[in-house]
């Protein structure tokens, strides 16, 4: 960073010298970007555009000035201007792609990459992140593969292939991953989202903290730190805590329908019944037909004293899925009604204890566990340049 100071500052002796030299004030924007400065970027490109508006190269660093800024809309807006133009389209259509990806749109991503080179490492990855948001498991393993070829890629897409083994469930492979890929880099962050979410499902709850505080660290946009540090608040039955980072969760993985129902839970924990339906009802909106948003309905309608809509709830999730917890838990509060009125201050240890579906798992293990397939978090490479 230091080095990059000290650049700055000799290309500005330089740009005095000759004010209207363009090199000169593109390795400024260039080199502010590099080192964090973005308004001091924002100042020389403005400085760059007015002398010459239309030309390729500081378009090209306009771009990169939103993605820094995550202002992807705009950087998309920006990239696709240089469509059909002298930039190097390569480089374009990356960024395009990793815009649009960082706006969850990963079919729209993986569009904008048809005919890439795949041999390319950081193209491979890119391709690969987009497949695994889609759920195409195998396409995304086979890239992730060629990535881990090359020397700088390789540590980003053996923890890619960590995050996948986690979400096909092959648990001592993610296990393994992630512990090769922690020795050679402790802060990485995905390798610390496996642990964590290992160590969770272990019960071992320092060590989760500790490697979702870590990935936290290194990347406070995570929206599976969020959520693991929110389930973990819930084991706890810090339920403020939870909700809001589960919230936090929510807001970065806003298609994500299991952090909805980990939210919704958290709210049933707190006897929050009506922010906790809210938030079932957005997790409905989006995929009306997944079985553990309609068994988390069916809990809220019972606590509420709703039996004939629960009872319709919990039967459309079990037939949606014979598989689903909050399906089954709400079968079994049905089928052992007393008829007095449920509370969730009373349903709070059978909810976080209680084991319920076919694995033998808790509320918190079958949340950490279900990742839907088709609306992962991104975990982005850095932008090409």
């Amino acid at each position: 960073m230091e080095n990059l100071q000290e650049k700055i500052k000799k290309l500005e002796t330089f740009l005095e010298r000759d004010p209207d030299n363009l090199r000169i004030v593109g390795d400024l924007v260039d080199s502010c970007l590099r080192a964090g400065n973005l308004d001091q970027a924002k100042v020389y490109l403005a400085y760059g555009l007015k002398r010459s508006p239309d030309n390729p190269s500081l378009a090209f660093q306009k771009g990169m000035l939103l993605l820094y800024k995550n202002e992807f809309q705009s950087a998309v807006e920006a990239f696709t201007a240089l469509l059909n133009t002298d930039v190097p389209q390569d480089v374009v259509k990356y960024n395009i792609a990793w815009a649009r990806l960082a706006l969850h749109q990963p079919a729209e991503s993986l569009e904008v990459l048809e005919g890439a080179d795949s041999s390319q490492p950081r193209t491979a990855l890119l391709k690969a992140r987009a497949l695994h948001h889609l759920g195409r498991m195998d396409e995304a393993t086979e890239l992730l593969w060629v990535a881990a070829t090359h020397d700088e890629t390789a540590l980003e897409a053996e923890s890619m292939l960590a995050i996948i083994a986690l979400d096909q469930e092959s648990v001592e492979n993610a296990r393994s991953l992630a512990n090769s890929i922690l020795g050679k880099n402790p802060q990485n962050v995905e390798a610390n989202l496996v642990a964590g979410t290992l160590s969770l499902n272990d019960g071992d709850l320092a060590v989760a903290d500790t490697n979702f505080s870590v990935a936290l660290a290194e990347k406070p946009s995570s929206g599976r730190g969020w959520l693991g540090k929110g389930l973990l608040a819930m084991l706890r039955r810090d339920f403020a805590q939870s909700t809001d980072c589960l919230e936090r969760a929510v807001e970065l993985m806003p298609t994500h329908l299991g952090t909805y129902n980990a939210l919704a839970w958290a709210y049933i924990c707190a006897n929050d019944l009506d922010k906790a339906e809210e938030v079932a009802q957005r997790a409905k909106s989006i995929e009306p037909r997944f079985a553990e948003t309609q068994g988390t309905l069916a809990v809220i309608s019972l606590l509420k004293g709703d039996k004939s809509s629960a009872s319709i709830q919990s039967k459309l999730a079990n037939r949606l899925s014979g598989n689903s917890f909050a399906g089954r838990f709400s079968k079994v509060l049905l089928d052992s009604d007393s008829g007095e009125v449920l509370s969730a201050e009373s349903l709070m240890g059978q909810i976080l204890n209680s084991e319920i579906n076919k694995q033998g798992e808790s509320l918190v293990k079958a949340l950490t566990r279900y990742q839907e397939k088709i609306q992962q978090e991104a975990t982005l490479n850095d932008p090409e340049e």
